[in-house]
């Protein structure tokens, strides 16, 4: 594995935009699917755990489908859902594609062609257990539903494991990728089609597969069941992490493109390795609100509010004991509010406009809160509370900068020299990039790899004694400007910053940005950190 975290680590390859390619998924987690009859809620807006469970012989047939000779019944809402007592289950995770058919646990609504062969494979693969699946177990009432898909980070989670069903396509892929790594002499040539079938999988590309992997704590990969074929054996997610991240290695020696990655070639099979690492890597809770907007980056909807349900789900393991109406804007408001409970402000540094009302100008407007850049981030948030006159931020740097200092040719001293010099030609590993150029060109070669990371700065960037600040709009030029860089989340390079600065109406305006620096070793010797007020 010490192959794969290396290669995922350096985290310098070229993310992909948002598919163009249309995700086919679930009308039962779409608001403006059209319903005919509906049921009665067990709760008004409450969510609802019901599971598919064997039946006893001779109980009634209804919201009943047999599998295998064996028949198996929807629940009632499970009536205690503490963890000590809740009943273990498996939770499945799989893509509707476009095909329709019969729904025949809840009629007055369509489910996909798929549904019934993925509930098959998972009780071949794993028998004996309760399993939540979206077409039997999201209820059909309105307000129900919609408290249910706010608590899908709690469905998962809670889950004693979730079962991951790809296409036969997709786990055949893998499976040839673990023969060829295992076959000795190794051919030279490492095929493409393996790769290619990944890169083409809906499940892999989906916006709901985030949520569903990050949030459990254990996932089995099982292949779709095929009329007629015998039922795979369920392999679990590191054996699989271990296959794909060995296969690209290994694609990436022979193939000589080290210098683009495996990112620009197959991104969203990049995509699935680096989501595997997360889930094995990073404990759920402390998840940041920034990471789950990267994470999220690169993943295809057919609705936003189905990117708002995914991220609300990775954010809390809580259910919710309300329906919020499902528009983006709400959605992103309860979004925000779900991380100020949790104490975590990274969201503020998602790449969207600001709000304009006075007194929350610092707080980006509802949208679906792109992340600044495509890197990987880590740390537990950007801790802050609620004070009167604003909102307190801790565990930050606080930095002056000057009009002077702006797209300055040379660092300040030979420590910034050096770390700039080694994340150059670090980047150069993977981009063509100058790498060993002359110490005044560093700076503006740091613009450059941002760039590199989808950063959509002004060009211009400010020198500071401790690193360098590329704003994503123009800082005023006769303003006294203070930085705000984050401690709590940051990538390997540096982290995200926000410009403060009084406009001529006397209001405070905010510029986010990022700050490129010894992030890690600020971190260690800065005792106490700072405070920063945003109002």
């Amino acid at each position: 594995m010490g192959s794969v975290w290396s290669r995922l680590r350096q985290l310098w390859w070229r993310p992909v935009a948002l598919s163009e390619v249309e995700t086919h998924e679930s009308p039962l987690q779409s608001e403006a699917a059209p319903q005919m009859d509906v049921e009665p809620p067990s709760g008004p807006g409450k969510m609802e755990l019901r599971l598919m469970m064997e039946a006893e012989p001779g109980s009634p047939c209804e919201r009943t489908i047999e599998v295998d000779g064996t028949s198996w019944t929807l629940s009632e809402p499970m009536p205690d859902i503490e963890p000590e007592t809740l009943t273990p289950y498996l939770c499945v995770s799989y893509v509707w594609g476009s095909g329709r058919a019969p729904n025949p646990v809840h009629p007055s609504i369509l489910m996909s062609d798929r549904t019934l062969r993925t509930f098959t494979a998972v009780t071949r693969s794993l028998p004996g257990k309760p399993i939540w699946i979206d077409a039997f177990s999201v209820p059909v009432e309105r307000m129900a539903k919609r408290a249910t898909l706010e608590s899908l980070g709690f469905v998962f989670y809670r889950a004693e494991a979730v079962v991951a069903v790809l296409r036969p396509e997709s786990f055949a892929a893998i499976e040839e990728m673990e023969v060829f790594m295992a076959t000795k002499p190794r051919p030279a040539v490492v095929p493409d089609a393996p790769l290619a079938a990944l890169e083409a999988d809906e499940w892999i590309r989906s916006v709901w597969t985030y949520q569903e992997i990050v949030n459990s704590n254990k996932v089995w990969f099982v292949s779709e069941a095929q009329d007629g074929a015998p039922a795979k054996e369920a392999v679990d997610s590191l054996d699989i992490l271990k296959i794909i991240g060995a296969y690209i290695n290994q694609w990436e020696e022979q193939t000589g493109k080290a210098a683009e990655g495996i990112r620009q070639a197959y991104p969203h099979a990049d995509n699935f390795q680096e989501l595997l690492l997360d889930h094995r890597l990073r404990e759920y809770a402390c998840r940041s609100a920034l990471q789950i907007m990267y994470g999220m980056n690169h993943r295809a909807s057919v609705s936003p509010v189905n990117h708002f349900y995914s991220m609300i789900g990775a954010l809390t393991s809580i259910p919710s004991s309300r329906a919020t109406k499902p528009t983006i804007e709400l959605l992103a408001e309860r979004f925000m509010e779900l991380c100020e409970e949790k104490g975590d402000y990274s969201f503020i540094f998602c790449a969207a406009p600001r709000d304009t009302r006075p007194g929350l100008r610092w707080k980006p407007i509802p949208c679906t809160f792109p992340s600044i850049l495509a890197g990987h981030i880590s740390g537990e948030g950007l801790p802050g509370k609620r004070v009167d006159g604003g909102v307190l931020l801790s565990n930050v740097l606080v930095l002056l900068i000057t009009c002077e200092s702006r797209c300055s040719t040379l660092l300040p001293h030979e420590t910034l020299i050096a770390y700039f010099q080694q994340w150059l030609n670090n980047v150069a590993l993977y981009h063509r990039i100058p790498a060993n150029g002359p110490e005044e060109t560093l700076a503006k070669t740091g613009y450059e790899c941002l760039r590199l990371l989808e950063f959509n700065g002004t060009g211009d960037w400010y020198i500071s004694d401790l690193g360098v600040f590329y704003p994503r709009d123009e800082l005023p030029g006769d303003a006294e400007v203070t930085i705000c860089v984050s401690l709590g989340v940051s990538w390997r390079f540096g982290a995200p910053a926000l410009a403060a600065f009084t406009s001529t109406d006397g209001e405070k305006q905010y510029v986010l940005g990022v700050f490129v620096g010894p992030v890690e070793d600020i971190r260690r010797r800065q005792e106490p950190k700072d405070e920063f007020l945003l109002t």
